[in-house]
C-alpha cells in the first residue's frame, strides 16, 4: 500500500514533512467553549515545540524509555506526543489525573504505570499545580514530573536547535495504547511506526475516496474524542499531518454538556468530517431540541464516522430523522468496526453511500446461524444489524470458532480473526496475554501471525457485521444473547431510567444460568418498595420526600417486559441502582466485569 506523500517510513518522518513544505498551514484547533478558537498549531509549531521537548525529554531519560502523558483538554498533549516520538522515546497516553475532595483519582495513571514502568510523568503546567508537583500522587512518586509547555517555554526555537535524531526505523515502538480498562487491568498496545502508517493509509484509502483531488484542501475533522483514545488520537493528532487536514477539538465536557457545540462546529465550517462512537449521535438526537436544529448548516458534513462500539440501527434512522431538516444526508453514515490491537481502523464503509442495513432470523442467530430474515417475518423474530463495512485488501479476516479454531463456514457466527501490517507486536510486558491474542496460527493457513479479537460476528454482503464480545455473551438455554442488545432494549423501558445507564450479565446459582440486569434511576425520583411503617417514637409515617415516588416493582415489571418482548429472553432479577452507581470507562462503556463482581458481593448503591 503506497503513502500519499513518501518515503515516510516513520511518523517523525511525517511531521518533519509537513513542517518543511508548509510550516504556517493550521493543522490544529481547539474551542475551549465548543464555539471560540482558543489555541491554535501550525505544522511548523508542532515542529519546533517537538524538537525543543525532545531535548528536554533525553536529559531525564532515553530512547525507548516511557513516557505517561496525562493531560487535560487542549493542543498541548499534541506536542507533548510528538516531542515524545522526536525523543525516540514510547509515548503512553492516559486520562488526566483529577483531583477531588479525597485527592487525586489516578487509578487508570496507576495501573498503566506498573505495566510500562515509565521514566516521565507529562502535563500542563496547570495540571502539574494541582498536582503540588507530582507530590499529589505518591504512588507516582519516583517519575519526573515534567510541564511540557513550562519546559520549552519562550526558548524553544533555541532549544529545537539543539535537536539531534535518534535512530528511529519503521519497527521502532510509536506508542502503547492502553485499553480502557473494562474487562479488567488494563494492557498496552505495542504499536510501531510501521504499524500506524499502515492504518493510516488505510483510513485514507478506505474513508476518503471521493474527497478533494490531489492538491486540494480536504474538510475539516471536528472531533470531541479524548486523546488518550485510540479514535481520539489517530483522528485528532496523526491523521491531520498525515493526509493534511485541520483538526478542530472540543473538549469532551463541552460535548457532554452541550452535544449541540459538535454539530454546531461541524455546521460553521461548512465541509466536515467527523467520527464518533454510537452514543454520541444519540445523545445528539435526545438532548439537540427543534429550534437548535433550525441553525444547523449540514449539508457539507460528508463523512459521518460511527464505530468503537455496536452501531446501532435505530440510532441511524433517528439522527436522519431528526438532522434532515439541518440537510444531513444518510450516506454521510460511515459505520466501521476497529479495535487497538489493530492500531485502530478494520473496516469500513464504501464511503458516500447508506450504510448497510439487514434483518436476520433472530432465533437462528441465538442459535449462531446466520439467516436473513424472510419477507413478513414478525418483527419480534428479526434481529436489524448495521454493516461495519468492508474488508480492505491489505486485511485478512477470517471468521473462526473459537474452541477448535476451524474457519467458521459462511452461514456461522464466529470469532473476528484478522491479520495484517496494522496489528500490534502485542501487549507490553504481558507475555500470557500476548501469546493468547497475537500471532496465532489457523490450521488451514500456517505462517500467517492472526490476531483474535474477542469479537463476534461473520461476513454477509461483503459486510462485516459484529455481534458482540464473546467474553460478555450470554448463554441462557443453548442461546446466544449479546449484554448490549438486552441493554438496548431496557432502554425507555420505564420513565424514571436513566437512558443508556444499564448493565446486563448472567450469574450461575448452582443449578443454572440467571439474567440479571442492573438500571440506573434518575435522581429525581425516590424508589419505593413497600408502604412506609408509622415511626415506634411518633406513630407516625415518615415525612414523604418533595421527589416523586415510582414503585419498584413496576419499575422492574417494565424492564422485564421490554427485555422478553425485544429479546425473547426472561429476566430473572432486575436491580435498580442509584443514579451514577454504575462503573463506566472513561470512553463511557460500562464496566461488566466490575458490575457483576459488585452484585455478587453486594455492594451496589440501590435506588
Amino acid at each position: 500500500m503506497r503513502l500519499p506523500s513518501g518515503p515516510w517510513s516513520t511518523l517523525v518522518d511525517v511531521c518533519v514533512s509537513r513542517a518543511a513544505e508548509d510550516p504556517d498551514r493550521g493543522f490544529f484547533s481547539y474551542l475551549p467553549d465548543g464555539r471560540t478558537v482558543g489555541s491554535s498549531l501550525t505544522a511548523g509549531a508542532v515542529d519546533r515545540q517537538a524538537r525543543a521537548l525532545a531535548v528536554v525529554l533525553l536529559r531525564h531519560a532515553d530512547p525507548g524509555d516511557r513516557v505517561l502523558l496525562a493531560y487535560p483538554p487542549g493542543l498541548e498533549f499534541i506536542v507533548g506526543f510528538y516531542g515524545c516520538l522526536y525523543a525516540g522515546m514510547i509515548a503512553v497516553p492516559v486520562p488526566p489525573v483529577e483531583i477531588g475532595r479525597l485527592g487525586a483519582r489516578s487509578d487508570k495513571a496507576e495501573a498503566v504505570r506498573g505495566s510500562a514502568r515509565p521514566k516521565v510523568f507529562l502535563t500542563t503546567e496547570a495540571a502539574l499545580a494541582r498536582l503540588d508537583g507530582g507530590r499529589a500522587v505518591p504512588a507516582l512518586a519516583d517519575l519526573v514530573f515534567l510541564a511540557s509547555d513550562t519546559v520549552i517555554g519562550p526558548d524553544a526555537g533555541e532549544l529545537a536547535q539543539k535537536w539531534s535524531a535518534p535512530r528511529i526505523e519503521p519497527d521502532s515502538v510509536a506508542y502503547l495504547q492502553y485499553s480502557s480498562g473494562s474487562t479488567g487491568v488494563p494492557k498496552g498496545v505495542i504499536l510501531t511506526h510501521r504499524n500506524v502508517l499502515h492504518n493510516l493509509e488505510l483510513i485514507r484509502a478506505n474513508a476518503f475516496r471521493g474527497a478533494p483531488a490531489e492538491g486540494e484542501r480536504t474538510e475539516s475533522n471536528v472531533l470531541f474524542l479524548p486523546f488518550f483514545h485510540d479514535m481520539g488520537l489517530v483522528n485528532g493528532v496523526l491523521s491531520p499531518l498525515y493526509r493534511d487536514y485541520e483538526a478542530v477539538h472540543l473538549s469532551p465536557m463541552a460535548f457532554v454538556q452541550r452535544p449541540v457545540s459538535w454539530l454546531r462546529a461541524i455546521s460553521e465550517r461548512g465541509r466536515a468530517v467527523s467520527v464518533a462512537p454510537n452514543f454520541a449521535y444519540d445523545l445528539a438526537v435526545r438532548r439537540i431540541p427543534d429550534e437548535q436544529v433550525a441553525e444547523l448548516d449540514l449539508s457539507g458534513w460528508r463523512l459521518a464516522g460511527c464505530g468503537a462500539e455496536p452501531v446501532r440501527p435505530q440510532t441511524i434512522d433517528a439522527f436522519c430523522e431528526k438532522f434532515a431538516a439541518a440537510g444531513f444526508s444518510r450516506s454521510a453514515f460511515y459505520p466501521c468496526y476497529g479495535l487497538a490491537e489493530s492500531t485502530v481502523m478494520v473496516s469500513g464503509g464504501p464511503a458516500l453511500t447508506e450504510p448497510v442495513v439487514v434483518g436476520f432470523d433472530a432465533e437462528r442467530l441465538a442459535a449462531g446461524k446466520v439467516v436473513p430474515a424472510s419477507a413478513g417475518t414478525g418483527a419480534d423474530r428479526v434481529r436489524t444489524l448495521v454493516g461495519c463495512g468492508q474488508i480492505q485488501e491489505s486485511v485478512t479476516l477470517r471468521i473462526v470458532a473459537p474452541l477448535t479454531r476451524r474457519v467458521c463456514a459462511p452461514d456461522e457466527i464466529g470469532e473476528i480473526y484478522i491479520a495484517g501490517p496494522s496489528v500490534g507486536e502485542g501487549y507490553w510486558n504481558a507475555p500470557r496475554q500476548t501469546a493468547e491474542t497475537f500471532g496465532i496460527e489457523l490450521p488451514d493457513e500456517p505462517g500467517v501471525p492472526f490476531l483474535a479479537t474477542g469479537d463476534l460476528g461473520f461476513v454477509h454482503g461483503g459486510q462485516v457485521f459484529v455481534t458482540g464480545r464473546r467474553k460478555d455473551a450470554i448463554i441462557l438455554n443453548g442461546l446466544n444473547y449479546y449484554p448490549h442488545d438486552i441493554e438496548a432494549a431496557v432502554r425507555g423501558a420505564h420513565p424514571a431510567l436513566r437512558d443508556d445507564r444499564g448493565c446486563a450479565f448472567s450469574v450461575d446459582d448452582g443449578s443454572q444460568e440467571r439474567l440479571v440486569v442492573l438500571a440506573e434511576v434518575q435522581r429525581r425520583y425516590r424508589v419505593v418498595r413497600e408502604p412506609a411503617a408509622p415511626s415506634p417514637e411518633t406513630g407516625q409515617a415518615p415525612r414523604e420526600s418533595t421527589r416523586p415516588t415510582v414503585d419498584a416493582s413496576e419499575i422492574e415489571s417494565a424492564v422485564a417486559a421490554a427485555v422478553a418482548s425485544a429479546q425473547g429472553v426472561r429476566v430473572d432479577e432486575v436491580v435498580l441502582v442509584a443514579a451514577g452507581a454504575l462503573p463506566y470507562t472513561s470512553s463511557a462503556k460500562i464496566k461488566r466485569a466490575e458490575c457483576r463482581s459488585r452484585y455478587i458481593a453486594a455492594q451496589l448503591e440501590l435506588a
